[in-house]
């Protein structure tokens, strides 16, 4: 419990600036669903795709964002996605203590984890499969130690029916369950709970089909992975990245303690986190959150505790200076919480652009634009498989000032985009348009 305070602040820190533009576009569409209590069929943001058939994938927690925002603005959103962090972070430390992880150990795994995760840890419904898979695991494991689990089966019912809806990511859940009931089976000493897993990988692909496109929600995922090809999260794992190769070596040996330990339930959710992560670096994240109990249970050794116990108040010293430090710059912040990132969002031209005005934008403003600027449709944004890979490569190249630039403007009246761009240079001496606001983050460019 000490330990889980500890890391509340971490939380709150990281909830201060809302980075993603994927945020902002799914608080505007859980608003809209709530207003016509219904889940959006069509695009209803944009100029270039409106009126195309667009399938959600994560409609629930667009809603909760949209309740949080009506509550009490980004402040809100940003205060329930923080919430979610610490309820990662509290499920870490459980699952540790039940591998037998010393609380300091614990403690200290989650806190240098934490740097390697900061930058997943954004409002986006990625939180929900976090907390999902870790409480998957648990409950998995619940089915190897009771004699009649059916609590556990029920539970698995009901977080894969929610994780389902919220995100689409539940089917990440099945992998994990099926590698589970099979490692289970291979395994002597857990082989007669192969029933009870069977039972769970059935619950939870019938579950998975409880989402308001059913057996359709797989055939979007596919869609969305093909359409991704450009994004950098859906690239595959690149070891010449530092981050990314320090995040995949400790899920490598989080995968061979959970081996040697003969826990098919961990090997099996850390195996299929490897090859996920190997498939796309987005899974990263679900692979260090799955070694991190692991680990922590692992340096639990007697050796290393006496040596905690021998240094522990320069351990004390140490944990209480980190601390500090980091509620210091949680309560600094607060006044700031839950502010789109002013390094990354201009805020001051997005209120500047005329109303109705078809925008040309960056890929990463139109979420901002959608929610701040409903009247004013945008030309492109982080709903990359909606755009199609096309599109937003095309968007790329306009924005790189390459190509027909006239044709690339063609039926935009408005133009958002950073300074630094070719098409902002080039705006900048075209006189068919005048620059109305400029910031460090971006300039906005009217058609005369």
């Amino acid at each position: 419990m000490l330990a889980w305070l500890a890391f509340l602040p971490f939380a709150l820190i990281r909830s201060e600036n809302l980075a993603e533009s994927d945020t902002f576009w799914q608080v505007r569409t859980g608003l809209l669903t709530i207003a016509e209590g219904r889940i959006p069929s069509v695009d209803p943001f944009s100029w270039t795709v409106s009126g195309k058939p667009w399938t959600l994938n994560s409609w629930a927690f667009n809603v909760v964002l949209g309740f949080s925002y009506e509550a009490a603005g980004l402040v809100g959103v940003a205060l329930i996605c923080a919430c979610f962090v610490a309820v990662i972070g509290g499920l870490v430390l459980l699952l540790a203590r039940r591998l037998g992880a010393a609380p300091v150990l614990s403690a200290w795994v989650l806190l240098i984890g934490v740097p390697l995760l900061t930058l997943f840890l954004s409002a986006r419904p990625q939180l929900v499969d976090y907390i999902a898979v870790l409480a998957l695991v648990m409950f998995l494991q619940r089915l190897v130690e009771v004699p009649k689990p059916v609590w556990p089966l029920i539970a698995i019912a009901v977080l894969t029916t929610l994780w389902v809806n919220l995100h689409a990511g539940a089917l990440l859940g099945v992998a994990i369950v099926g590698a589970s009931a099979l490692l289970v089976f291979l395994r002597r000493s857990t082989r007669s709970r192969s029933g009870w897993f069977l039972a769970a990988l059935l619950v939870t692909m019938l579950c998975s089909l409880v989402n308001p496109y059913g057996a359709g929600l797989l055939a979007q995922t596919l869609q969305v992975k093909s359409e991704s090809a450009v994004i950098t999260e859906w690239q595959p794992f690149n070891p010449a990245d530092p981050l990314q190769l320090v995040m995949f070596a400790i899920g490598l040996l989080g995968l061979g303690v959970a081996a040697r330990r003969g826990d098919p339930v961990f090997t099996a959710a850390i195996g299929v986190a490897v090859c996920g992560s190997v498939a796309a670096m987005r899974v990263l994240p679900i692979l260090v959150l799955l070694a991190l109990p692991v680990l922590a249970a692992f340096a639990s050794h007697e050796v290393v505790l006496r040596y905690f116990a021998s240094r522990r108040r320069l351990f004390f010293q140490g944990a209480t200076a980190v601390l500090v430090i980091a509620v210091g710059l949680a309560v600094f912040n607060l006044p700031f919480f839950g502010r789109p990132d002013p390094a990354h969002f201009p805020r001051t031209a997005i209120k500047a652009i005329p109303a109705g005005c078809k925008l040309f934008n960056e890929y990463q403003l139109g979420g901002l634009v959608i929610l701040e600027r409903p009247d004013v449709p945008v030309s492109i944004d982080s709903r990359n498989d909606l755009y199609g890979a096309e599109r937003v490569t095309q968007s790329l190249r306009v924005l790189d000032g390459q190509g027909d630039l006239n044709e690339g403007l063609s039926g935009a009246d408005c133009v958002l985009v950073p300074p630094a761009t070719g098409l902002a240079r080039w705006l900048n001496t075209n006189p068919g348009w005048v620059l109305k606001s400029a910031e460090p983050t971006a300039e906005l460019f009217i058609r005369r």
